[in-house]
């Protein structure tokens, strides 16, 4: 019984020398902190089999379960730490686990400060867009979704940390594309859960992932531009497409097609949905609004350039109400104006001078972590950015661009020939 019982005992002991693995022996290693729009990449040399946590805090130094410390447990190599404040310091360490062991040793601070994007970009590094002119981009929350020319259609997913390709993991072709033979020029998409593109030739085809397309009811058009949508009176959704000749035709349903009177015989180089209105813009200064796609009205812009698009967002600068609408277009041209009236009281426009740039601008978004800062892109590379809509910053992104989105803390921009550019 004696022989059995230490038996037992030496089972036990045995045991409990495997229930726990031994702890690593050295802190992490080759930790960096690489600042973002919001966000912070950290890089660590990874050993097999082995757990890694982080912490941080503001400041620029941190401990494991300090007061005011947050921690990510199980993080992958490259990790982004998103959701942090620009132009505040933050201090990171590491330590790992091995299995279910207690935590080894932890890493020296390293230290970042996030601050905006905008200022330097990088242009794509590959030719994974072809060599098709890009001419209309769009954002589902996860993937981006390129058109261009020669029905051209690329599909990618966000990746913050992806090199090559710039901000995107791979673009992917069509795995269904729209029924041959396709070759329309592809010039604008949206995205309201389905994504949606417009072709020149008024064709209209779409997709529930970006890779496999239809074709819908085409558009009784010819040159059209742009595509938008939205819900008139926060019930009906209402489509909107744009063209040549002050060409405006909607639809609630993606077959019926009516024309609408745009009051303009100019060539309409796109349409967008901003912050409840829709905005049309063209040659000549052209820029018509209209609350439900179907009555337009014409506003004074004080310009003659062509104008492509229009945004609205925060302005310190800009009575009564802190916010401001922005409108791009030809020879660097940037207008404003800080509220829409309802009709029939005149909309005028005030055109920054002078223009920040000379290139043509052709896209504008609001980006920044959060959502401050106004930022165009163009051709020759052209880029502008301001914080208040009113005072303007130049920029290159190496690239002709025909659009750009600002997401999870970089800036995309697609263009000619192909091109993608990242500001991050």
């Amino acid at each position: 019984m004696r022989s059995l019982i230490s038996l037992a005992a030496v089972l036990l002991a045995l045991a409990g020398c495997y229930a726990k693995s031994k702890a690593p022996g050295d802190a992490p290693t080759g930790v960096t902190a690489t600042p973002g729009d919001g966000v912070v990449v950290i890089s660590w040399d990874v050993v097999p089999d082995l757990t890694y946590w982080i912490f941080f805090a503001p400041g620029d130094s941190v401990g494991v379960g300090a007061p005011g410390s947050f921690v990510i447990r199980g993080a992958l190599d490259p990790r982004v730490v998103a959701g942090l404040a620009n132009g505040t310091q933050y201090a990171f360490i590491m330590n790992a686990t091995h299995n279910d062991s207690s935590a080894g040793p932890t890493s020296a601070p390293v230290t970042a400060t996030p601050q905006l994007a905008g200022g330097a970009w990088s242009p794509s590094p590959g030719t994974p867009l072809g060599t098709q002119n890009l001419n209309s981009m769009v954002f589902s929350g996860s993937r981006f979704v390129t058109v261009g020319d020669a029905g051209t259609i690329y599909a990618g997913d966000f990746d913050y940390t992806s090199t090559d390709p710039q901000g995107v993991s791979a673009w992917m072709a069509p795995t269904t594309p729209p029924a041959p033979p396709f070759s329309d020029n592809l010039t604008s998409i949206i995205y309201n859960g389905t994504f949606i593109a417009l072709g020149a030739n008024g064709s209209v085809i779409s997709s529930a992932d970006g890779l496999n397309w239809s074709s819908n009811v085409a558009v009784p058009g010819a040159g059209m531009t742009g595509l938008a949508s939205g819900f008139v009176n926060g019930v009906t959704q209402t489509f909107i497409a744009v063209g040549a000749a002050g060409q405006i035709f909607f639809s609630t349903d993606l077959v019926n097609w009516f024309p609408a009177t745009s009051n303009t015989t100019n060539d309409l180089t796109g349409v967008s949905l901003v912050n409840g209105t829709f905005f049309a813009t063209g040659t000549g200064g052209t820029l018509l609004a209209s609350s439900d796609g179907q009555n337009w009205f014409v506003h004074t812009t004080n310009t003659t350039s062509t104008l492509r698009a229009v945004t609205f967002g925060p302005s310190p600068q800009s009575p009564p109400n802190g916010s401001l609408y922005v409108a791009v277009g030809d020879s660097g041209t940037v207008i404003t104006t800080p509220q829409i009236s309802v009709p029939p009281v005149p909309v005028v426009w005030t055109p920054v001078s002078p223009a920040p740039i000379a290139q043509n601008l052709r896209s504008i978004t609001l980006g920044g972590a959060t959502s401050t800062r106004f930022l165009a892109v163009g051709e020759g590379g052209g880029v502008v950015y301001s914080d208040d809509g009113l005072s303007w910053t130049p920029a290159s992104s190496g690239s002709s661009l025909a659009k750009v989105i600002f997401a999870g803390g970089l800036y995309l921009g697609i263009g000619d020939a192909g091109a993608s550019a990242v500001s991050r």
